[in-house]
């Protein structure tokens, strides 16, 4: 028989062994969960990464030439992940990056593009790519693809830097105005003065014989064309930024001006696009329509997005629109035939006489 206090020593000792089991257990138990629960949230984090993919936002629903518009770029991103987003050798060419700004969050990064737009046509932005680099690997995610039309409206005034602040009541009541009297004499003034002329210019009818009337001359809108990018070319090379777009404009103008004339179309108060709708309108040939697009883009560039051309560019265009000249000359043969025959029936120029000769 054991004594008493041997059995109370192995009963503690039996104690503190299951004791020391159970403390085991429950530390594995919560090493295994532990582990399990880790492996979980990758798995999470990486199936919410590839459900919340990149997004694409634009700040205005339509673009217009040469005015400034933001598009952003965001995605999700983790603390290792090196992101490569887009630079601008990915977008159009009718769009110019004039600024790009990025951000970031615990969650996101994002970048804003400030672009300006040089087309005619929807824009529509597709095959857009995020590049992240994990560790070793390069992984490459589209991006959704955002269509933004085109739109050829006049700017609303706030974005010319006008107000649009209510203007304050007229008051009821007015002062006398001391002006009143001296425009009242100057008005005055004018008619006795254009009284005056009249009678001196019929006096002079009256006793001149009657001269020879000079016929009016015919210019050819070609030859106007040819004898203004001639002047051009003769001209000094323009070094500074303003003789450069006064350059551009030249150019542009001048062939806005031989279609105003030649097709009675306001080609100079007309937008780009305006004009290449009226060529298409009129069935010009693909050729001439790709020449006087890329000279009305590139001087729009010039004018509006402050872009400064090489000297290759400056010849190149000069060089282009004499190319375009020739094209012209070979195609609007029929239509000056036909402009100089409604000039002398609208002059009543005789069928045998030249513009230039005199009657008498």
């Amino acid at each position: 028989m054991y004594s008493k206090t041997t059995l109370n020593t192995r009963f503690w000792r039996i104690t503190s062994v299951l004791c020391l089991c159970i403390l085991w257990a429950d530390y594995g138990s919560i090493s295994l969960h532990a582990q399990t629960q880790r492996s979980t949230d990758n798995q999470i984090s990486a199936q919410l990464r590839l459900k919340n993919g990149p997004r694409i936002y634009s700040e205005v629903d339509s673009v217009r030439i040469s005015t400034p518009f933001n598009v952003v770029l965001v995605t999700p991103s983790d603390i290792e992940d090196e992101i490569i987003f887009p630079d601008s050798s990915s977008f159009p060419p009718t769009l110019f990056l004039s600024h790009d700004s990025y951000g970031s969050s615990t969650s996101e990064d994002s970048v804003q593009y400030t672009f300006q737009y040089f087309g005619n046509q929807d824009l529509s932005l597709s095959g857009l790519r995020i590049l992240y680099k994990v560790n070793e690997d390069t992984i490459s995610i589209p991006v959704p693809t955002i269509r933004l039309p085109f739109s050829s409206r006049l700017e609303p005034i706030i974005s010319r830097g006008d107000s649009l602040t209510l203007n304050p009541i007229k008051p009821n009541f007015s002062f006398f105005n001391p002006w009143f009297y001296a425009l009242l004499i100057g008005i005055i003034a004018a008619c006795l003065a254009l009284i005056w002329w009249w009678y001196n210019r019929s006096r002079k009818k009256l006793t001149q014989p009657d001269t020879s009337i000079e016929l009016p001359v015919y210019e050819s809108p070609l030859q106007i064309l040819k004898h203004e990018l001639q002047h051009i070319q003769q001209d000094n090379y323009p070094l500074t930024d303003d003789a450069i777009k006064i350059y551009y404009s030249r150019i542009s103008d001048a062939f806005r001006s031989y279609y105003e004339v030649l097709y009675g179309f306001p080609a100079l108060e007309s937008t780009s696009r305006e004009l290449l709708g009226f060529l298409n309108k009129i069935v010009e040939p693909s050729s001439i329509i790709d020449k006087i697009g890329s000279l009305l883009i590139s001087a729009d560039q010039v004018k509006f997005a402050k872009f400064k051309p090489t000297e290759e560019q400056i010849q190149f265009i000069l060089e282009e629109s004499f190319i375009c000249f020739n094209l012209l000359e070979e195609r609007h043969q029929r239509r000056l035939q036909a402009h100089k025959k409604e000039f002398e029936q609208f002059h009543g120029l005789p069928e045998n006489t030249q513009s230039g000769d005199s009657l008498t």
